[in-house]
């Protein structure tokens, strides 16, 4: 979703496997270094990704340099049009060029920019809608709450001709409460502090003693399904994290012990961004079109982890079809 708008459509006309290199990258190498396998482990899994990892750098280091030629009004290699690449991506450039940086260095760098801006908020999207579709009469709360904000075209086939940003991010409660739901039932964020001296910690009858030196790693998910703290866990229910004031009767969105972008001044610099992202895309998405499962009943997919958010085990097969002028 945000690689065309930061680096242009040419990254991906050009690079039709890039999208599928990521996803390899994400859900396969990735697990593999943070537990420590070694690069030369002679697994088809960990070659394979850092076949695709390295394809990745390529194209980034690539574009760069396409940016770079373009911006001092060189020829651009294989006359790539480089007119539509974010103003972030060529800003960071003109940084790299007064730093001195290297076009390899460059795109290692932009590796993690780069998988940060996809690795989360996609899944995410495709949970959220996958509930909204889902869940019996959700779908025409969330169409009735947007719907001010969302101007369509007239005709056979309605178009988005506007959307109000500001008023659909700070309005739409609703929609904002079924994200955070979302983010309690697929989000596994987790904090990782270094310890610089000795403590101890008391937990009932058993006593922790962590060593300077070493690493704590907590799993904010796991209280995410703790019936102590939210009602009937495992069930997706559209209203929990709306807060109604009784005076008069408005309804916020409120994360209260929701903790999806981990903790302290490590918390997840791009949240604001993400969501934002998910509520433009997922207006746009419930908008325009309809869903159904391609037969009988939904049926939502079990849930494997993932890096920061869970996958599905298995496809997830629908009808997608234009929302007809009637339904709007």
């Amino acid at each position: 979703m945000s690689v065309p708008l930061i680096y242009g459509q040419d990254i991906l006309d050009r690079n039709p496997r890039l999208l599928d290199d990521f996803w390899t990258f994400d859900n396969d190498l990735f697990p593999l270094l943070m537990v420590g396998v070694p690069k030369w482990a002679p697994f088809r899994i960990m070659q394979d990704g850092l076949k695709a990892r390295a394809r990745i750098i390529d194209s980034l280091e690539a574009v760069y340099r396409r940016v770079d030629q373009y911006e001092k009004g060189e020829p651009v290699d294989l006359g790539a049009d480089m007119s539509d690449v974010g103003m972030m991506l060529r800003e960071r450039n003109k940084i790299y060029n007064r730093d001195g940086w290297t076009f390899p260095e460059r795109a290692a760098a932009d590796l993690g920019t780069f998988w940060g801006l996809n690795a989360n908020a996609q899944p995410v999207l495709f949970w959220f809608l996958l509930y909204v579709y889902s869940t019996p009469g959700l779908l025409k709360r969330i169409r009735d709450e947007i719907s001010p904000y969302v101007t369509l075209s007239d005709g056979a086939k309605p178009e988005i001709k506007s959307m109000d940003f500001p008023s659909l991010f700070r309005k739409c409660q609703l929609f904002k409460a079924c994200i955070f739901e979302t983010y309690r039932l697929v989000n596994e964020p987790t904090s990782i502090r270094y310890v610089t001296q000795p403590v101890s910690l008391n937990d009932g009858n058993i006593k922790h003693d962590l060593q300077e030196g070493t690493y704590i790693s907590v799993p904010l998910a796991l209280k995410n399904k703790n019936p102590s703290i939210y009602e009937d866990p495992d069930t997706f229910i559209p209203d929990r994290f709306l807060d109604t004031d009784p005076e008069t009767g408005k309804a916020t969105a409120r994360y209260g012990k929701l903790k999806p972008w981990g903790l302290g001044a490590a918390m997840c610099k791009g949240r604001t961004f993400a969501e934002k992202e998910i509520i433009s895309l997922g207006s746009a998405v419930v908008s325009l079109w309809d869903i159904s499962p391609a037969e009988g009943e939904w049926k939502l997919p079990a849930m494997i982890p993932g890096t920061g958010v869970k996958r599905p085990v298995s496809d997830i097969r629908v009808v997608i079809s234009r929302r007809s002028p009637l339904k709007s």
